[in-house]
């Protein structure tokens, strides 16, 4: 017994000292090392934003805030973690997460010898008529039962195998990053058509009253027809705008269905039988602060999946320049050989084996110079793809910045307008009513109201899409550090 211990341990010895030599000494990682690219041209060293603001280098170790709670709604709260939680395109960037990760683990496991339990049983007859057989086998029907383990390990002298883990590391980060990207896609396009809603009810409201002043105004210059205060003409001018005002509203109920059949979608919810209360939008959108503590671009996660990308496929450069160099290749396998079943597990009927294997690229026909081109080219396309992320990024801040100062602007300007439209209004209907002015002037004056009541409610649905649009620029919000999260 002790004898077939200190053999067994002859046999395992050899080979795990050499496999541990190599791979204590296989620290060789071929292929550059990652570095960001230069932004000077692409991010501004001044940037044009108010006091506070700053350019960060882009990260994804933030969580992404409750930002839907600044508008305070609790019907848009509701249905942006609904969205959150149910959205297929959301639930589909988290397999692909998965996905990642499991790639990763493969990576990782190829650093480790593989161990496979092998057992055959073969029957052989062979041929009487070889010439070139041992006499004592020609003719003969052999039975061989084995039962090996058996091991087989590729060294990474070159670090091959480091690099495409390193590689899959960084996919597995950028497909957690474009899952970040899509829950805040899908979460800000919730609350853009969430405001859309609430901007048509309160479009439905101005002409629902309108339809009654109109209806009233019919009822009136028909009376005054009668009474052969007026013509006929009043009477059909009040009926056109009757008509044009119901159309109008036919149509903003038409595309309210529209857009509540898309918020359906979002929250993974079939469109029929989906309905959210009428809720008319009033009172402008969140006020950004004067000075804002966050990092510019800080929490965009198309721009951390963008640079994750970019390091995968530079690990893969150092992936392919290790085909240039030998690969080494242990094998071993130690268990028992018999040709019967009754001496099989007989000491007598172990067998073992260990070697190595050393493959040397000599010509390949410049196959392996090809792939490293590719390689390279690769990084240099995903260097290109971050740099314009980046510089679409300042873009969309930039944008987000202006519209919500223009859009404040013609809001107030706007309101002025309405003023003066509501107050020509009233004084046309008291020429009219004093028998000064026709009925045109009239519908001319009330048209020019409605207008003007429905382009207000438009541009403040056009500061809340723009507050959106600058949180989705900013990753998620404008403010450091959030209260709550999702």
């Amino acid at each position: 017994m002790i004898r077939n211990l200190k053999h067994l341990s002859r046999v395992f010895f050899y080979p795990a000292a050499m496999c541990g030599f190599l791979f204590t000494t296989g620290c060789i990682t071929v292929g550059p090392d990652y570095e960001r690219p230069c932004l000077e041209n692409e991010v501004p060293c001044s940037y044009d934003v108010p006091a506070g603001w700053k350019i960060a280098e882009p990260g994804d170790k933030s969580g992404l805030s409750a930002w839907w709670r600044k508008f305070g709604d609790p019907g848009l709260d509701c249905l942006v973690v609904e969205a959150t939680g149910k959205n297929f395109d959301i639930v589909a960037a988290f397999h692909r997460i998965e996905q990642a990760r499991a790639i990763s683990d493969r990576s990782n496991a190829d650093l480790f010898p593989m161990l496979n339990f092998e057992p055959s049983s073969r029957r052989t007859r062979r041929s009487e008529t070889l010439s070139n057989t041992s006499s004592n086998v020609t003719g003969r029907t052999t039975t061989n039962l084995s039962v090996p383990l058996v091991m087989d390990w590729e060294i990474d002298l070159w670090g091959k195998v480091r690099r495409e883990l390193e590689a899959a590391c960084a996919e597995t980060l950028a497909s957690i990053a474009a899952h970040r990207q899509v829950r805040l896609l899908v979460q800000t396009e919730v609350a853009t058509q969430y405001f859309l809603l609430r901007a048509t009810d309160a479009e439905i409201v101005i002409f629902e009253e309108a339809l009654d002043l109109r209806r009233k105004a019919l009822d009136l210059n028909k009376l005054r027809f009668d009474a052969g205060d007026t013509n006929e003409v009043d009477v059909s001018r009040a009926e056109t705008e009757l008509y044009s005002t119901n159309t109008e509203l036919i149509q903003l109920k038409q595309f309210r269905e529209e857009v509540e059949n898309a918020i359906a979608v979002l929250v993974a919810k079939p469109s029929s039988g989906f309905k959210i209360p009428a809720k008319p939008l009033i009172g402008p959108p969140p006020k950004i602060p004067a000075t804002l503590p966050c990092a510019l671009l800080e929490r965009r996660p198309d721009v951390a999946e963008a640079e994750r990308i970019m390091m995968a496929e530079n690990a893969r450069i150092g992936v392919a320049k290790a085909a240039f160099f030998p690969a080494l290749n242990i094998d071993a396998a130690f268990g028992l050989e018999s040709g019967a079943i009754e001496t099989l597990f007989n000491s007598a009927s172990r067998t073992w084996t260990a070697g190595a294997a050393l493959a040397a690229p000599i010509f390949h026909a410049g196959r392996n110079k090809a792939e490293l081109k590719r390689s390279e080219a690769r990084y240099c396309e995903t260097v290109a793809n971050y740099r314009a992320t980046i510089l679409n990024a300042v873009r969309e801040v930039d944008d987000a910045l202006v519209a919500g100062s223009r859009l404040a602007e013609q809001a107030r300007a706007q309101s002025q307008t309405l003023e003066a439209a509501n107050r020509t209004v009233e004084l046309t209907g008291n020429r009219y009513r004093g028998g000064v002015d026709t009925y045109f002037e009239v519908v001319d004056a009330e048209r020019t109201a409605l207008d003007a009541q429905q382009a207000a409610v438009r541009i403040r649905s056009a500061r809340y899409t723009a507050a959106i649009a600058l949180i989705k620029a900013l990753g998620g919000g404008w403010e450091a550090c959030e209260t709550g999260k999702e």
